[in-house]
């Protein structure tokens, strides 16, 4: 599958884009052909300077996609809203396109979704929305493990990261540095929110054949340090925020439950867990959790062979095999 070379372009340059990208160059069976980003300071430039490789590589970076590659890796935004447009004018060319949305990895706005739909079908290609939360370890990975199970009564995912080791943008988006009601006043106006949590959990239970009697409201609150916390973007005093806490529900044949704690100072706790009670139990334990960054790009370029041969249309992580590649 990976002897013929898939052509791809990488939409979208920030953080999470300049991680695929780099990805992207160490693969022999993939030629980047094209590099998009609106930011005026990276348009025209080669993509080797602008995610800093410190060489050419020989793409320039443009504020519009002139080519047809075979598989666009998609990464501009976390709500399927507002790059609706973006994904449907990637698939009406007739690209497959990977793309880090959390929104999209399980998409609950139906009318978007048949929208995109219709047109990935119509195209015969396919779109999915990946990366490592969601995309892996809070849907892929319970999902996997309850594949040894002969009867589930309930799952329990929790996932405890620490936001020191991570990027300057997501250390902000967790609310590290505010006070207590900083953070509550930033939460009403949901500028502070882990996206895709609810994506995950109505994954799981689709994917365990359960229809959830009552979903809970996404519960979101501060975590405080108790001690100091320098990284290297920030610092936190004792009693300000380190981070966020956030929690949700489904209750059904199978009750379901997804805890998330992504905070500065966390190293000592960092880990992924999946605990299932049934027939057999099972407890799974990540040490140190799955770094998300370099774990999204992962996600994102081992999941092109797959997409390259899946069914057309809108597909969740639930629908795929993944393997490094």
């Amino acid at each position: 599958m990976n002897k013929q070379t898939i052509t791809v372009a990488q939409y979208g340059i920030g953080p999470i884009g300049a991680e695929i990208a780099k990805l992207l160059l160490t693969k022999p069976w993939i030629k980047i052909v094209a590099a998009v980003d609106i930011d005026p300071a990276k348009v025209g430039k080669d993509l080797g300077e602008v995610i800093g490789l410190g060489r050419q590589v020989g793409v320039k970076v443009t504020s519009e996609l002139s080519v047809k590659p075979d598989v666009v890796c998609h990464s501009t935004g976390s709500r399927l809203r507002d790059v609706q447009g973006q994904l449907k004018d990637l698939l009406s060319r007739g690209c497959h396109v990977v793309s880090t949305c959390e929104e999209l990895s399980f998409p609950l706005d139906e009318p978007i979704r048949e929208d995109l739909q219709q047109v990935a079908r119509s195209k015969n290609v396919t779109l999915l929305g990946t990366g490592v939360n969601p995309g892996f370890v809070m849907d892929k990975l319970p999902l996997t493990v309850s594949a040894v199970c002969q009867q589930i009564e309930k799952v329990e995912i929790i996932r405890i990261q620490n936001a020191s080791t991570r990027r300057e943008p997501l250390q902000r988006k967790v609310g590290a540095g505010m006070t207590v009601d900083e953070f509550k006043k930033a939460v009403a106006a949901g500028t502070i929110k882990h996206m895709g949590l609810r994506e995950s959990l109505m994954m799981v239970g689709n994917g365990l054949g359960v229809e959830f009697e009552h979903v809970t409201d996404e519960k979101i609150e501060p975590i405080v340090a108790e001690k100091a916390v320098v990284t290297q973007y920030l610092k936190v005093a004792p009693g300000q925020v380190a981070g966020v806490h956030q929690t949700i529900y489904g209750k059904g044949r199978i009750n379901v439950s997804l805890e998330l704690r992504m905070y500065v100072g966390a190293e000592a706790v960092a880990a992924d867990r999946v605990i299932i009670t049934g027939v057999p139990d099972i407890e799974l334990q990540i040490k140190g959790g799955v770094h998300g960054d370099r774990a999204t790009a992962a996600m994102v370029v081992n999941c092109i062979p797959r997409v390259v041969t899946a069914r057309p249309g809108v597909l969740t992580m639930d629908d795929i095999p993944v393997s490094f590649r």
